[in-house]
């Protein structure tokens, strides 16, 4: 297993600086949710040269695919992410990798070409399946893709993402719901006869008071955020449309649907209250994260196995020009059991097959997430070394689990133990496109 792994590691040492492009040019796009069509092709390209079957557009996502490897022997996924932010360029008015996906998306495609490889040249059985997930910042991509079955038959997946230290994450997030509730009311001139007029505007306002007051009402972990997105169009014009947008989140998925429907009738009051109507849309719902304490520790394993990177002067002196004097991380720090406050959409991977998460040094500590701070760390060295260590732990994880069968036993004795009596509910309807709406 050790030969196994380590040839792994040496291969993908070797194509660093191909890994490095490619990021690169994911960087440049800066695709948005669900536009991500060129870094979606490019990483599509790569995996299909080193030997993979790959199947371009899922569902109705078509900048999602699989990508597969190998015809028998255990399937461990491996999750990528490509979509870049608004807001996060050099300017305010950019688009910009604030987030780091083009690292993601890249080191995700490069695990699967290592682990294939190194199963192809030893002769060993195993199936290694690569997906690209599309639209994680809007929570959307692997909800749409799970309801559609993408992730059925597989014995394990992992992922990753970049952050400010080199650990796995064993706990939870939060469960979330994304609703856009849309009020119809009747125009009127507001001076002359607003009596004729029915404010929709007013009935979204009628609902998020009613929601306000819900707060003291509310377990503390519970987070609900909301936007006015559209809230008329001039004061002296009764708005005869409005639009709100909420997240509802809890740290379990049962809270989320009992909080959702007490949002609902805010809405519902809303409108009887105004004279309106209403018309509510579910874009997308998410799954608190299951964790697999036997899978979480197999990814720290390898995350040791490998051993944290190192960064240069130069790459050192680019921080600190940024603001930020406290080192760059430069070792493996313990499993991490905690759980986190926000929601992610590989929740509700994770409760049809275990999952393990793992996070990479890819910033200075302190940088703010979704910020050009960020995003220019992600461009050069900073994040790129994180990309291939991530790379290499992921590889190695998924050759353990595929070449050691205890292992793989004790992951999924422990999934099957956690979801026994569980049946998995998409919650979004069926035959529904992502971002119904058009929400940005």
């Amino acid at each position: 297993m050790d030969d196994l792994r380590r040839h792994a590691v040496d291969y993908l040492d070797g194509q660093a600086g191909e890994a490095r492009e490619i990021a690169r040019e994911i960087w440049n796009f800066a695709e948005i949710a669900l536009e991500e069509f060129k870094s979606a092709e490019l990483l599509e390209d790569v995996l299909e040269q080193h030997g993979f079957e790959v199947q371009r557009g899922v569902g109705d996502l078509p900048t999602a695919f699989i990508a597969r490897w190998g015809d028998s022997g255990p399937a461990v996924g491996i999750l990528g992410e490509y979509d870049a932010l608004p807001h996060c360029g050099d300017s305010h008015e950019k688009q910009g990798h604030g987030c780091g996906h083009n690292l993601f998306g890249t080191a995700s495609a490069y695990a699967a070409i290592g682990a294939a490889r190194a199963l192809r040249e030893s002769g060993a059985k195993g199936r290694v399946v690569c997906f690209g997930c599309p639209a994680e910042e809007t929570l959307e991509g692997k909800v749409y893709m799970a309801r559609d079955g993408a992730f059925d038959g597989l014995d394990a997946a992992v992922t990753w993402h970049p952050g400010e230290k080199n650990f796995t994450r064993g706990g939870s997030t939060n469960a979330m719901d994304s609703i856009v509730f849309e009020f119809y009311g009747e125009t009127a001139h507001s001076a002359r006869d607003p009596w004729n007029g029915r404010s929709a505007l007013d009935g979204v306002e009628i609902m998020n008071y009613g929601v306000n007051m819900m707060r003291e009402h509310v377990i503390e972990p519970v987070k609900i955020h909301y936007v006015i997105t559209d809230g008329g169009v001039a004061p002296n014009v009764v708005p005869s449309y409005s639009r709100v947008w909420y997240y509802v989140r809890a740290p379990k998925r049962s809270m989320v649907n009992e909080l959702s429907e007490r949002v609902r009738n805010c809405a519902k009051a809303g409108a009887l209250a105004s004279g309106t109507t209403m018309k509510e849309t579910l874009l997308t719902a998410v799954y608190e994260n299951l964790p697999n304490s036997a899978l979480a520790h197999c990814v720290q394993r390898n995350l040791e196995f490998v051993g944290a990177h190192s960064y240069t002067e130069e790459a050192k002196e680019f921080a600190r020009k940024l603001g930020y004097e406290e080192p760059l991380s430069e070792d493996v720090s313990p499993l991490d059991p905690a759980d986190i406050r926000p929601s992610n959409e590989r929740g509700n991977v994770s409760w049809l097959t275990p999952l393990g998460n793992l996070m990479v040094t890819c910033h200075a500590p302190g940088t703010p997430g979704h910020s050009w701070l960020a995003t220019q760390q992600y461009g050069m060295e900073i994040g790129e070394k994180g990309m291939m260590t991530a790379a290499k732990t992921m590889a190695a994880t998924a050759l353990e689990l595929i070449g050691d069968e205890s292992v793989l036993k004790q992951v999924r004795e422990e999934f099957e133990e956690k979801t026994r009596g569980f049946a998995y509910d998409p919650l979004i309807p069926e035959g529904q496109k992502p971002n119904p709406l058009g929400m940005r």
